[in-house]
């Protein structure tokens, strides 16, 4: 099997940041290729990509978009690095989890996080700050005192990570506020290091 991807991206701070991280963890060689903000609306990476979003792979030929969508076909291809669990009861809090980082949390966190630093409408800010920061205590609050999500390392803890960086670099989140421990094994990881995830 090919493990060799081709990634388009803005920069180790966006969403291709979850592919990265899922790439290194299962030993892809990562091909990048940036690009700045207008390009992504142009023609070249609009047939790519006709969502003109950011990431996109070229896998095999084959074209992936939506990064958690992504991570987790790089995941299933390689089940023997246990990034999704296979025991009943870790893979539904996998599901779970996966689904709240990525769907509940993650947009809403960068809509404010975009809002704040003046690239979006400043109107997101107050629409979405107080219920996003409710939910991601919520969230932060359910992290785990010791191991990961699942008990092992998985794909949750990758999917968590990137809007829980976001909402305490915004002040979503508190730093200190008990979050430190679990934020600070997933920088530990080699290939969260070698993705560039936490820089």
């Amino acid at each position: 099997m090919n493990k060799r991807i081709k990634l388009y991206s803005f920069g180790d701070f966006d969403r291709s940041g979850k592919v990265r991280w899922t790439a290194e963890e299962l030993g892809y060689e990562i091909e990048e290729s940036r690009l700045s903000a207008p390009q992504q609306r142009e023609d070249e990476y609009r047939s790519l990509n006709p969502y003109v979003q950011i990431p996109t792979v070229e896998l095999e030929g084959k074209i992936l978009v939506e990064s958690t969508a992504i991570a987790v076909i790089l995941a299933q291809r390689h089940p023997e690095y246990g990034l999704i669990p296979e025991a009943r009861d870790s893979r539904e809090k996998f599901w779970q989890f996966l689904s709240i980082a990525g769907s509940t949390l993650e947009q809403l966190t960068v809509n404010y996080f975009v809002s704040k630093s003046g690239i979006i409408d400043a109107a997101w800010t107050d629409l979405v700050g107080e219920p996003i920061a409710e939910r991601l205590q919520v969230f932060a609050d359910s992290m785990p005192q010791d191991g990961f999500i699942c008990g092992d390392f998985t794909l949750a803890d990758i999917c968590a990570a990137y809007p829980l960086r976001i909402a305490v670099q915004a002040g979503l989140l508190p730093p200190g506020n008990g979050l430190s421990a679990y934020m600070n094994r997933l920088k530990e990881r080699p290939a969260a290091i070698a993705a560039k995830f936490f820089n």
